[in-house]
C-alpha cells in the first residue's frame, strides 16, 4: 500500500511488493523461467524483519547517482532463510556453483536483500517512508519491474 500511495502522489512507477532476490534473473522463455523458478519450491516460508527505524535507504551508486529500482528500499535482517533463498535463486537462474554463492552477493549498489517502496524516486521522499510490517514470505516469483521507458 505504502509503495502505490507514493506511486500515485508522485507519478512514479509501481510493482507488486517484494523482496528481490536477483536484480536479474537472466533471459529464457515462461517455461523456461518456470522451471527454474520451481527450484525455489522447496524453500519454504522466509521471514522478512526489518528494524523499526533506518530500514528505509536508497542505494547509491560508486559514481554518486541512484538507480531507479533502488532509490527508496527498506532493507531486512539477513535471516538465514532469505540468504538460503537467495543462494537458490543464484544458483537456479544463473548456474552459480556452491562455492560462488557461499559468498553473498546481492544487486548493487546496496548489496543487502531490498523491498523496493518507490522506484524513480525524488531522494527527498525517502524520508517519509515509513519502514514496512514484518511478514513471512511463502511465494517466489519471477517479474519485471522495469518501467517500459526505462532506457539504461
Amino acid at each position: 500500500a505504502a509503495m502505490k500511495a507514493a506511486a500515485d502522489t508522485h507519478g512514479l512507477a509501481t510493482s507488486e511488493p517484494h523482496i528481490t532476490l536477483l536484480g536479474d534473473a537472466g533471459a529464457g522463455t515462461e517455461a523456461e523461467m518456470t522451471a527454474k523458478l520451481a527450484a525455489l519450491a522447496g524453500i519454504g516460508a522466509v521471514p522478512c524483519i526489518f528494524a523499526k527505524s533506518g530500514a528505509v535507504t536508497a542505494g547509491i551508486g560508486a559514481d554518486g547517482t541512484v538507480p531507479w529500482n533502488q532509490s527508496a528500499v527498506a532493507v531486512p535482517a539477513p535471516t538465514p532463510e532469505l540468504s538460503r533463498a537467495h543462494r537458490t535463486a543464484r544458483q537456479a537462474f544463473r548456474g552459480e556453483s556452491v562455492e560462488a554463492v557461499a559468498l553473498e552477493g546481492w544487486a548493487p549498489p546496496i548489496r543487502q536483500p531490498h523491498l523496493s517502496l518507490a522506484y524513480g524516486n525524488p531522494p527527498e521522499l525517502v524520508a517519509t517512508l515509513d519502514t514496512p510490517p514484518d511478514y513471512v514470505a511463502d511465494t517466489a516469483a519471477v517479474f519485471s519491474c522495469t518501467p517500459p521507458d526505462y532506457v539504461a
